[in-house]
C-alpha cells in the first residue's frame, strides 16, 4: 500500500464538494430555493409594521382609498415614481434615505383599514403558501443530492478497497473498513452536504432577519452585535474538544466492530473451547470504553444550548431595554410597528444563530470522519498498472521466476532467490513445510503482491508489464479455503467467468468437477440457493464447487493452493478425482501438502525457509533432495505405521 500524501481539511471537503457537484442542478436549485424560503422569511417579518402602525392605530389622515384596485393602483405610481427618478429599490440606503417608505405610508393611511388588515391576511396567507412550497422543493432538492453524492462516496470508497493488495487487508481490520463505509460516510453526508445548507439556509434566514432589523433601527442593530466574540469564543472551546473525543470514539467504533466481526467469523472455535464468555468480557470492554468516551463527548456538547439559549436572553433583555426607553422618548421616530418587528427580526435570529453555532460544533467533530473517509479515497493501490500495459489472452510457452524475492518488512523476507520455469503443459507442485513461502510464491504470480526484487516473466513478457484484468483470465484458482458466496450454485459457478455464462457451460463445468452428482440432487439443482458461506456443503463438495468456478472461466493455467488438506480420505479421493479431470490439457500449479498427491508431477519445487531446496521429479528428489527426502519419509512412514495400526 502507498503512503498518501498529508491532506488538509480543505483538501478532504474540496474532493467530497466535488463529488457533490457533479449534480450540480439540484445545488443551483437548492440555493435557489433556499434563498427565497429565506427572503420569505424576512418580508412576513416587516408585515407587523402595518398592522400595528396602521390598522391597530387611529387615522391622523382622511380616508380616500376604499378598494383593493385602489390601493394597489396608488402602491404601484409611487414606485414607479421612484423608479424614474434613479431610486435603487434594492440599496438599503436609498430606501432608508428616500421617501419611498414615507409615501407608501401615506397610501396605507388612506385606505381603509379593515381593507388594509384583508389585504395583509391574503398577503401573510400566499407568503407562507409560498415560503413553504420552497422549504419542500429546498428539501427534496438536497434530498437528492445528498443521496447521490453518499451513494458515490461510499462507491468511490468500496472501489478503492477492491483495488487494494492482499498486504492491506492483511494489515487493516474488516470492521474499521465497514464503519469507515458506514458509520464515517454518514457522519460526513450529516455535516458536509446535509448541514452545509440547513447552515446557508439559517444563514440566509439570519441575515434577511438581521436586514430587517438593521432598517427598522439601526443604531439597536449594532448594539445587539456586541455579545457575539464572546459567544463564539466559547463555543470555539467547545467545538476543539468535540474534534479531541471523536477520534477516540471513532477509533474505538471501529474496535467494536472488528472484535464482533472477529468472533462472528470465528464462531465454531469459540463454541468449540467453550470462550463465549471470555469474548463477551472482550467486548464489554470494548463498549464500555466507547460508553465512556461517548459520555464525554455528549456532555460537551450538551453545552451548546444553555450557551445559546444564556446569549439570546443577553441579547433580547439588553435590546429590549434600550429599545423600549427609545420607543417611550417623547421625541423619538420609533414607531410601535418598527419596535415590535426590530424585537421579532432579532429574535428570530436566535434561532438559526443557535443551528449554526451546534453546527459548527457538530462540523469539528465530523472532521475526524472526514479524515477517516479521505484516507481511503486517496489512497492509491500498491499493485499500480503500467503506463502501457499489455493485453494477454493466450500462455504460449512458459513461466519464469528470476531471482525473485518478496519481504513484508526491510528485514521480514518470506522468499529470497526464487528462480525457476513453469513450462506450458507441465504440472508443476510446490512443496514445503507450513510458512516456507509456498501460497505466497503463487500470489505473486497473480499480482496479489508485487515481487520486492527479481522478475517473474509470462511468454517472456514481465507481469509487471501485462494488464492486471488480462493477467487474472490466464489463471483458475481453486484455494485452501473453500470461499463461496451466500448464492446459488449458478452463481457460484459462473463468477469465475469475466460474461455471464449459459446454465449449460456452467453444467459442464461441474461435471468435469463432479459437483453435477449432488447438485442435481437439489429439486431446484442449480438455482438452489446455499446456506452463508455454503455451510448446508460437505468440505468437498464445496471444494468441487471452487473446482469448478475455476474451470468455467476456462483459463489455460489452473492453480490448486492444497485444495485437498484439510479434507477426510473419501471427500479426498473425490476432490483428487475431480482435479485430476480438470487438469487435461493445462498447466497446472499445485500448492501440496500431501506428496501423495504430486508424486506423478512433470515438477516438483521443494521450499525450505523462504527459499529453493530442490527441483525436479519425485525420482531425482528422492535420492538427490535430503529436505525432500525428510519430507518423504515422515508423511509415508506415518502413513505405514497407521495402516499398520488398523491391520492390527
Amino acid at each position: 500500500m502507498k503512503n498518501c500524501n498529508i491532506t488538509t481539511p480543505w483538501t478532504n471537503l474540496k474532493r467530497i464538494y466535488k463529488i457533490m457537484f457533479h449534480y450540480w442542478g439540484y445545488v443551483i436549485g437548492g440555493l435557489l430555493t433556499t434563498l427565497v424560503y429565506a427572503l420569505m422569511n424576512g418580508i412576513s417579518i416587516t408585515l407587523i409594521v402595518p398592522v400595528l402602525d396602521v390598522v391597530l392605530k387611529s387615522k391622523s389622515q382622511a380616508i380616500s382609498i376604499f378598494t383593493s384596485s385602489d390601493f394597489f393602483f396608488a402602491i404601484r405610481s409611487k414606485i414607479e415614481l421612484y423608479i424614474q427618478s434613479g431610486l435603487n429599490l434594492l440599496s438599503i440606503n436609498d430606501i432608508r434615505h428616500s421617501g419611498v417608505i414615507t409615501d407608501l405610508n401615506s397610501v396605507l393611511n388612506q385606505t381603509n383599514p379593515f381593507l388594509v388588515l384583508k389585504i395583509i391576511s391574503v398577503f401573510i396567507i400566499s407568503l407562507f403558501v409560498v415560503k413553504n412550497i420552497f422549504y419542500y422543493l429546498n428539501k427534496i432538492m438536497f434530498t437528492n443530492l445528498r443521496g447521490r453524492s453518499v451513494r458515490d462516496i461510499r462507491n468511490l470508497m468500496f472501489s478503492k478497497y477492491l483495488s487494494q493488495s492482499l498486504r492491506f487487508f492483511n494489515i487493516n481490520k474488516v470492521g474499521d473498513s465497514m464503519v469507515r463505509l458506514d458509520n464515517d460516510v454518514s457522519i460526513v453526508s450529516n455535516e458536509f452536504i446535509s448541514n452545509l445548507f440547513i447552515v446557508i439556509r439559517d444563514f440566509s434566514v439570519m441575515l434577511s432577519c438581521l436586514i430587517v432589523a438593521y432598517l427598522m433601527n439601526p443604531r439597536l442593530f449594532l448594539i445587539s452585535l456586541l455579545v457575539v466574540p464572546m459567544f463564539a469564543i466559547s463555543i470555539n472551546y467547545i467545538g476543539k474538544k468535540m474534534k479531541k473525543y471523536a477520534q477516540r470514539i471513532q477509533e474505538q467504533y471501529s474496535s467494536m466492530f472488528s472484535q464482533v466481526e472477529e468472533a462472528l467469523n470465528n464462531i465454531r472455535i469459540i463454541k468449540a473451547f467453550n470462550k463465549e464468555n471470555h469474548e463477551l468480557d472482550k467486548y464489554r470492554q470494548i463498549n464500555d470504553k466507547y460508553r465512556k468516551l461517548w459520555q464525554r463527548s455528549e456532555i460537551y456538547n450538551s453545552f451548546n444550548i444553555p450557551i445559546s439559549e444564556i446569549s439570546s436572553a443577553l441579547i433580547g433583555s439588553l435590546l429590549l431595554l434600550i429599545a423600549g426607553r427609545e420607543l417611550l422618548s417623547h421625541n423619538s421616530s420609533f414607531t410601535l410597528g418598527e419596535f415590535t418587528a426590530f424585537l421579532i427580526a432579532i429574535f428570530a435570529t436566535l434561532h438559526p444563530l443557535r443551528t449554526l453555532t451546534k453546527a459548527y460544533a457538530d462540523i469539528k467533530k465530523a472532521l475526524i470522519s472526514l479524515e477517516r473517509i479521505s484516507w481511503i479515497i486517496n489512497l492509491q493501490p500498491e499493485i499500480q498498472e503500467d503506463l502501457n500495459p499489455i493485453d494477454k489472452s493466450t500462455f504460449e510457452k512458459d513461466i519464469t521466476f528470476n531471482k525473485v524475492s518478496f519481504y513484508y518488512g526491510e528485514n521480514t523476507w518470506i522468499l529470497k532467490d526464487i528462480s525457476f520455469v513453469i513450462n506450458k503443459g507441465e504440472t508443476v507442485a510446490i512443496i514445503g513445510e507450513s510458512g516456507s513461502g509456498k501460497t505466497t510464491l503463487v500470489n505473486l504470480l497473480t499480482r496479489m503482491y508485487d515481487v520486492s526484487e527479481g522478475e517473474i516473466n509470462i511468454d517472456d513478457i514481465p507481469i509487471k508489464k501485462v494488464r492486471i484484468n488480462s493477467l487474472t483470465t490466464l489463471f483458475g484458482i481453486v484455494p485452501q479455503e473453500s470461499q463461496l458466496f451466500s448464492n446459488t450454485f449458478l452463481y457460484n459457478i459462473q463468477y469465475g467467468n469475466q460474461r455471464e455464462l449459459s446454465l449449460q457451460e456452467v453444467r459442464e463445468a461441474a461435471q468435469i468437477a463432479y459437483a453435477d452428482e449432488f447438485i442435481e440432487k437439489y429439486y431446484d439443482t442449480y438455482n438452489h440457493l446455499m446456506q452463508t458461506k455454503g455451510s448446508d456443503l460437505s468440505g468437498g463438495q464445496k471444494q468441487r464447487i471452487c473446482i469448478a468456478r475455476a474451470i468455467a472461466a476456462d483459463p489455460p493455467i489452473l492453480v490448486f493452493d492444497e485444495a485437498t488438506s484439510s479434507l477426510d480420505s473419501d471427500s479426498e479421493q473425490k476432490v483428487q478425482d475431480a482435479i485430476n479431470r480438470a487438469t487435461e490439457n493445462r498447466t497446472v500449479i499445485i500448492i501440496a501438502h500431501r506428496l501423495s498427491t504430486i508424486l506423478n508431477a512433470d515438477k516438483i519445487v521443494v521450499l525450505e525457509k523462504g527459499r529453493i531446496a530442490g527441483i525436479g521429479k519425485h525420482e531425482i528428489l528422492i535420492d538427490e533432495c535430503p529436505k525432500y527426502q525428510h519430507l518423504f519419509n515422515m508423511q509415508f512412514k506415518n502413513r505405514n505405521n497407521s495402516d499398520n495400526a488398523e491391520s492390527q
